[in-house]
């Protein structure tokens, strides 16, 4: 509770005209039983318990922090199965979309542990035959490497890992002239893969969390 003490009304200025605000003019004379009064009321709570319509993250929003910890009000998303009433708000977003738990008290957040994530396709056609909230393994695209023979000839071939001074050939029907190629190849140089068991760019590893 706060208390605001209204004094009498006096003529600061000396004039014998005191001024009133919002535009009252006059010498007082009219007005009778001026005293002071203790007015109280109910202010808002400094720590805005009872303020209202303030939306902060949502509920299900998934957000990556530097921390080894989940902060306040988020949980990490490393695929555990939780109870449905402990975290009711976040059941009621996701469902069982990424498992249903024991099937009647529990269910499943999602597991963002080690992956890149990549939006849902949503039928744009870009990576389609995808269901929200599905994972997808690693894959290479098929590409191609030039191969130039005696310094004139060339043809394009599938690519496939190469040791050092290893020897292969490889011939094809010309479609254009129907004429046949073919040659013998060594390498100089290796030209395996990096020797690791995926694809991946630059990257920094922080802790993926989500709001319940």
């Amino acid at each position: 509770m706060s208390t605001i003490l209204v004094d009498s009304i006096s003529d600061t200025a000396g004039t014998g005209s005191p001024s009133f605000p919002n535009g009252i003019s006059g010498n007082g004379s009219a007005l009778t039983n001026l005293t002071s009064a203790n007015l109280t009321g109910a202010l808002p709570a400094i720590d805005g318990s009872s303020l209202t319509g303030i939306v902060g993250t949502p509920t299900g929003a998934v957000l990556y922090f530097a921390a080894a910890v989940a902060p306040t009000g988020f949980i990490k998303a490393n695929g555990a199965t939780v109870s449905r009433s402990t975290y009711a708000d976040l059941f009621a977003i996701t469902g069982t979309t990424f498992g249903v738990g024991d099937g009647s008290t529990t269910f499943q957040i999602p597991d963002l542990r080690g992956e890149f994530l990549r939006g849902w396709d949503d039928g744009r056609g870009a990576d389609s035959g995808r269901n929200f909230g599905t994972t997808q393994s690693q894959e290479t695209e098929e590409h191609y490497a030039r191969i130039a023979s005696n310094g004139s000839n060339s043809d394009r071939l599938h690519y496939q890992p190469i040791a050092a001074n290893e020897s292969w050939s490889a011939s094809r029907a010309d479609g254009d002239n129907n004429e046949n190629f073919s040659a013998a190849f060594t390498t100089g140089t290796s030209v395996n893969p990096r020797g690791v068991g995926e694809t991946r760019p630059r990257n920094v590893a922080l802790l993926a969390c989500i709001k319940y």
